[in-house]
């Protein structure tokens, strides 16, 4: 015997004959707008309120419980609602043994709770059991908390929360064992952590973890600029939790891998434009699509040594793929014209200009000629037909010359001094051969030689193999000496005094001359002295 068997005997004790409490058995043998009559074996029939049992038919088998009898009563009164009730109390009590929900209707709000109706057996709902979503009138599904015995009266104790709870749980293990890597998922956003991510609630059951790392390709790595609480994503899964209780999903990948896409689309050499997001002595760094950025080095940046502004849209080449790395790197500067290449568009060769002198460097000086990105060069070897030692001989730091544009050295924009004057080997061609005799000064002297200056400014050679060993040859003193060797072309010309006495090197001084001058040939010696 249950509890609830117990407390029906208790409540409604079994006798033998017919007196309040009794439990009989009869036949509907009449209904009306108020009773069922039914006959129990007594004198007259029992009576049932219509509303206890609504459905009932003529000639159908029923139980019933006496309420009240008495001899000056004419008819008993019957309930059939103890027993109605009791069979509901059975079936709650196997629904709360196997666990399982039951549908109640909610009729009414009270102090602490609902009072509500579970196939005709009154229950308890407690506030804290509810929910949200809870309407007098409308039927829920309820877990069966608590069913005992109060006061001879069944107490039953229900929650609508728990059913909740329950159904979420059910449907989060099966989206966990459903849901695989690269499924697509639409969530509602319930948390934004600025410095982790995004937390979503998926089909009300189960939770989703979307790091700011996963957020887009591109640098943006603030939730608040994707979502906001209660908005929903569409996210892509990644894995699940180490505890298995949540995922871990991915809004980036939603798309396509922007690397994967740009590798298709370009390669080495290629142009493209893009958007500056950083600048500084360590080089630019650009946006060209959202996850692909690129970097241009320092000396790739400009010909001129200026920087492009932030947020700017540049043209740029592509000068190395490096998928592996993420990484792009690119050219501005190899984008732009050069700006000497368009310096010598406007100023050709052969154009005079003003310049003036910044420094030099031993065998050059560098000219600023105003243009303020580009500067001149000019080497020793065209500052005068005559070829000076040292440039210090013809410039001086800080002074402004005229200069001829020659062309481009490098970066650099060519200049010559010599080319302001007409070249005198033109003339040197046309005025002597070899077999003059000329009375020269000599300008420099050298362990094989002395230098000797023509009137028309250009200079020969006088190798002491060629001078008598009378004759000592001293800077700044005139010699008649006889042209032996002439070549315009590559402004030479040798002298020799022993040709005007008829006399000729011997071999052997030849060969020490060489090796007096280290193996080389007058030619050579001149070549290296001139274009030095």
């Amino acid at each position: 015997m249950n509890e609830f068997e117990k407390l029906l005997n208790e409540a409604l004790p079994q006798e033998e004959d017919f007196r309040k409490g009794k439990v009989v058995s009869g036949k509907v043998v009449k209904v009306d707008d108020r009773f069922i009559y039914v006959d129990i074996g007594y004198k007259v029939e029992g009576v049932i309120p219509r509303e206890e049992l609504p459905e009932a038919k003529e000639g159908e088998e029923i139980q019933a419980v006496i309420v009240r009898i008495s001899p000056g009563l004419e008819n008993p009164i019957l309930s059939y609602r103890v027993i109605a009730e009791k069979k509901e109390l059975d079936k709650l009590q196997k629904a709360y043994e196997d666990g399982r929900d039951v549908v109640a209707k909610v009729e009414r709000k009270t102090k602490g709770g609902f009072i509500v109706d579970v196939e005709g057996v009154k229950a308890f709902m407690p506030s804290s059991e509810a929910g949200k979503k809870i309407t007098v009138g409308k039927p829920i599904r309820v877990k069966i908390l608590e069913i005992s015995v109060q006061k001879n009266r069944p107490r039953v104790v229900v929650s609508h929360r728990a059913y909740v709870e329950e159904e979420r749980e059910r449907r989060k293990q099966e989206l966990l064992r459903t849901l695989k890597k690269g499924d697509v998922v639409e969530g509602r956003v319930i948390k934004i952590d600025p410095n982790k991510g995004i937390t979503l609630l998926i089909d009300g059951a189960l939770r989703a973890f979307l790091p700011k790392e996963e957020l887009s390709w591109g640098r943006d790595r603030n939730p608040y600029n994707y979502a906001e609480v209660d908005e929903t994503l569409k996210v892509k899964v990644k894995k699940k939790s180490k505890d298995k209780e949540f995922l871990i999903v991915s809004l980036r990948e939603m798309k396509e891998n922007p690397w994967e896409k740009f590798l298709k689309n370009h390669k080495v050499g290629d142009t493209i434009e893009a958007k500056v997001v950083q600048t500084g002595p360590k080089g630019v760094v650009v946006d060209i699509d959202e996850g692909v950025e690129g970097y241009v080095p320092p000396d790739e940046v400009s010909w001129d040594g200026s920087e492009p502004s932030k947020g700017e849209i540049v043209k740029l080449k592509i000068l190395k793929l490096e998928p592996k790395r993420r990484r792009v790197i690119l050219s501005i500067k190899q984008t732009l014209p050069k700006p000497w290449e368009e310096y010598l568009k406007e100023n050709p060769p052969g154009t005079r200009i003003k310049g003036r002198i910044l420094k030099i460097e031993g065998s050059k000086a560098i000219v600023d000629i105003g243009d303020g990105k580009l500067k001149g060069i000019i080497h020793r070897s065209d500052l005068s037909w005559t070829k000076p030692r040292r440039v210090e001989e013809v410039l001086k730091e800080g002074e402004e010359r005229e200069f001829v544009i020659l062309g481009t050295d490098g970066r650099f924009i060519k200049l010559g001094i010599k080319q302001l004057t007409p070249n005198p080997w033109e003339t040197i061609k046309e005025k002597y051969k070899v077999g003059d005799t000329l009375r020269l000064k000599v300008k420099e002297v050298f362990p094989f030689g002395a230098f000797m200056e023509l009137p028309e400014g250009a200079e020969g050679l006088l190798p002491f193999s060629e001078v008598p060993r009378d004759v000592r040859i001293e800077a700044g003193k005139e010699y008649e000496v006889r042209i032996i060797d002439l070549d315009p072309n590559e402004e030479k010309i040798t002298f020799s005094i022993k040709a005007l006495r008829g006399e000729e090197a011997p071999k052997e001084e030849v060969q020490a001359e060489e090796v007096h001058t280290g193996g080389f040939k007058l030619g050579e010696i001149l070549k290296k002295k001139w274009k030095m």
